[in-house]
């Protein structure tokens, strides 16, 4: 089937009864962003192709655009470079918390042998005084044939640190954009101030 003819399907959530085998997270700390800063960057459904470094390609595939439930996202990775195809999966919008800084979604059809694959995102401040966030990337899912769940574990946590590193950046260069009016119209100053008390004729 082709990666992009089969979008869509019914909202549904997680079936909170089923005992799932594979259960687990991962974390990645952004101490130079605050988790609002954070979240503003991450929220965007549509927009994992700007932070994820192995995901260049992420649109909506069907339903209305994010933050709506329901809507569908079509997400590639980057090609292995030996002639076997990228990885790639459909993905529904199951729930969006701005305020809880949270969305949870939903793995469809896809050509990495998952079968049911629930997951969430969240970004929630860091722990202690040193401030800062956390990203978190929960999972719950059958078992992929042939993959150890430690795979899986070490995958998610590769893509979260790298993530976590361009929130980094994003964020820092920002603040030294937003700062440089700030620094030239005290040099400017500083000048005037120096060309008034001059004492040369």
């Amino acid at each position: 089937m082709d990666a992009e003819a089969s979008a869509g399907g019914a909202v549904a959530a997680a079936p909170q009864s089923k005992a799932w085998e594979w259960v687990g997270w991962v974390v990645s700390a952004v101490p130079a962003a605050t988790a609002d800063e954070a979240w503003a960057l991450l929220s965007d459904f549509l927009a994992f192709h700007r932070w994820h470094p192995r995901v260049p390609i992420c649109r909506l595939a069907a339903g209305a655009a994010a933050p709506a439930a329901g809507c569908v996202r079509y997400c590639e990775g980057t090609p292995p470079g030996d002639g076997t195809p990228a990885d790639w999966a459909h993905e529904t919008l199951l729930e969006h918390d701005q305020a809880r800084r949270f969305f949870r979604y939903e793995m469809n059809d896809n050509n990495m042998g998952f079968g049911a694959f629930f997951a969430a995102f969240r970004v929630v401040p860091a722990p202690g005084p040193a401030g800062g966030c956390e990203l978190r990337w929960e999972f719950q899912c059958e078992p992929v044939r042939g993959t150890p769940k430690e795979a899986l574990v070490a995958r998610l946590q590769a893509g979260l640190d790298g993530m976590a590193a361009r929130v980094r950046e994003h964020v820092l260069s920002a603040r030294a954009a937003a700062a440089a009016p700030n620094v030239a119209a005290g040099l400017e100053a500083a000048d005037e101030l120096r060309l008034d008390n001059s004492i040369a004729v």
